[in-house]
């Protein structure tokens, strides 16, 4: 391994409690306003439409209401979570942007570190994607190949261009570990011990841009304490209407919440384009082999005093999901994945030595997806047991209620609003929205779903986001979504029979019936330069957004920004 060289002025990355402090002060005052609200009612006949109530159905009903009040107590928590990351992104990007300046204007124009390419493949192999990967302006790099693919013609694709580009191919005789498995099985042989000194993961369809390393390595010299840098994504090559509609959100996404978590909260290696030091990755032991294994190596590396550092001057290209199909098999990965997290590292979070806004920080990100269990009781709850009992909700939550209440649930959409609303068409933003809003609102059953198997024992299960799609029928369209008309329509009949109203289920059966629309969507396909007139917009206009973390090192520290995309095969 070459020495590296060192930085004149290395310090720590550090982190700073003061968004969760405000985040915390302004929940509690809510809540507090809100149980104060809600107790009044308790201790009187006001609650119950019926005044012929025993004292178990009062009982029953308090409780019941108690619980009814936790679960919106926390989901104001997540509410107020969502507002003030984006609201404090937007009043405080500039600053938060200089304090990028340092490790921008890092020299490193002298180093010689070894960088390994750790390109992962499950039948999916993308040739064009690391081609483009392997241009880079630095030039002490390798690539290697991890192919798990089954699929022969993948195997002989991969086979192909390895010969062509003298690679280097591992397979391994089984998938044990997943991912985490396959990444593993090579980076802890000698040969990688001894001849890296950082490692790049690369998913099969990233696209480094020409000055990732050279600019990767300015973060490990200016900050010793960092063991992983995580680049800045955009999502391109939006080949249907599918993947042109919703990969906006993957633009604005990025840079708002990881620069937060950056700054004021808990960073995590997000599966790709991210660079790994050496010392950090032999320190921990490797990926836990298991579906997150992104998330649960960034806690490994912390509790071994190695931070991830968010990189948003570093901006990758990925393929958004190429149709409903492989979205919603995605999430369910996530949803397993989190679930399978909470049950192993539940107790190392709470044992570890991050500071506590970081820890609250995992569990308000990682811990909503399977709860969805707990919010499906919730609705029963509210549809079923309140009728019976004959509790008035009237006389509990007070109208001022609803206002925070629609505020947060509306405020995961904030961050694209304030991104896209005046920088698209008004008619496409509202199309985006209102698709938003169905897509993500559809997820509920395959969350439920997920999370329910997994707290039954069903094991965990890597799942590879297809790549390919096909055209689809009214007849598959109905087969793939049953279990969502099912839910909803169960939902409906359950709201008409106990409170012979649609309002309470309104939002969820509706976004379950719609949700059959967006399995069309990818049937709108478009040629090559018709896909390049659809990135241009959107990528453009990430790209201007996130000019103020590109500086020059001149006196002036004037703004410069370049399409680092050119070099190789255009992912535009």
């Amino acid at each position: 391994m070459r020495k590296k060289v060192q930085s004149n002025q290395q310090s720590q990355l550090k982190k700073h409690p003061v968004l969760y402090i405000v985040l915390i002060f302004v929940w509690i005052i809510l809540t507090v306003v809100f149980w104060q609200s809600m107790s009044r009612a308790f201790g009187t006949d006001k609650i119950f439409t019926n005044v012929n109530i025993t004292m178990t159905q009062r009982i029953f009903a308090t409780l019941l209401i108690t619980l009814n009040g936790i679960f919106i107590s926390y989901f104001w928590l997540n509410g107020v979570k969502d507002l003030i990351y984006v609201l404090w992104y937007l009043c405080h990007k500039k600053r938060l942007a200089k304090q990028y300046f340092d490790i921008i204007n890092t020299d490193v124009s002298q180093a010689t570190d070894r960088v390994l390419f750790v390109y992962c493949t499950c039948n999916d192999f993308n040739g064009t994607a690391l081609r483009a990967c392997m241009h880079q302006k630095y030039q002490h790099y390798d690539v290697v190949i991890l192919d798990d693919s089954s699929a022969e013609d993948y195997r002989t694709k991969v086979d192909r261009f390895a010969q062509k580009y003298n690679i280097k191919v591992v397979r391994r005789p089984d998938r044990v570990g997943f991912k985490a498995g396959n990444i593993n099985h090579y980076l802890m042989t000698d040969e990688c011990k001894n001849n890296y000194d950082y490692f790049v993961i690369l998913d099969s369809d990233e696209i480094l841009p020409d000055n990732y390393i050279t600019e990767s390595l300015k973060y490990f010299y200016a900050k010793d304490n960092i063991g992983i840098v995580q680049a800045n994504h955009i999502s391109t090559r939006n080949r249907n209407f599918f993947m042109k509609l919703f990969h906006i959100g993957v633009n604005s996404h990025w840079p708002t919440y990881q620069t937060m978590k950056h700054f004021y909260g808990f960073s995590t290696m997000l599966g790709h384009g991210a660079m790994i030091k050496n010392e950090c990755y032999y320190a921990t032991g490797g990926f836990p082999n298991l579906v997150a294994e992104d998330l649960c190596f960034s806690i490994e590396a912390r509790n071994h005093g190695y931070l991830v550092a968010f990189a948003p001057n570093i901006i990758c290209s990925e393929e958004y999901p190429i149709d409903y199909v492989a979205f919603k098999k995605r999430h369910s990965k996530w949803t397993q994945g989190n679930l399978e997290f909470i049950k192993k590292y539940t107790g190392k979070i709470f044992q570890s030595k991050m500071q506590w806004f970081e820890k609250m920080d995992i569990v308000l990100f990682t811990y909503n997806l399977p709860l969805t269990a707990l919010f499906a009781f919730y609705l029963f709850i509210n549809l079923i047991f309140f009728p019976v009992l004959n509790i008035n909700l009237g006389a509990v939550y007070q109208i001022w209620m609803i206002v925070p209440t629609v505020i947060f649930f509306f405020s995961p959409t904030f961050n694209d609003i304030f991104t896209w609303l005046f920088r698209l068409n008004f008619f496409h933003f509202l199309l985006y929205f209102c698709a938003t809003i169905v897509l993500y609102g559809s997820m509920f059953t395959t969350s439920l779903v997920s999370a329910v198997l997994g707290v039954f024992g069903k094991k965990a299960k890597f799942i590879v986001t297809p790549k390919t799609t096909q055209k689809m029928t009214l007849g598959m369209a109905l087969k793939i979504q049953s279990k969502e008309i099912i839910f909803s329509t169960l939902l409906l009949a359950i709201a008409l029979i106990f409170t012979h109203s649609v309002l309470p289920v309104i939002i969820m059966v509706a976004t379950g019936y719609l949700s059959l629309f967006l399995l069309f969507f990818a049937n709108r396909t478009y040629k090559a330069k018709q896909v390049k007139i659809n990135d241009k917009q959107t990528t453009h206009t990430t790209l201007k957004l996130n000019t103020i973390y590109h500086y020059q090192k001149t006196k002036s520290k004037r703004c410069a920004i370049t399409n680092n995309f050119t070099a190789g095969p255009s992912p535009l």
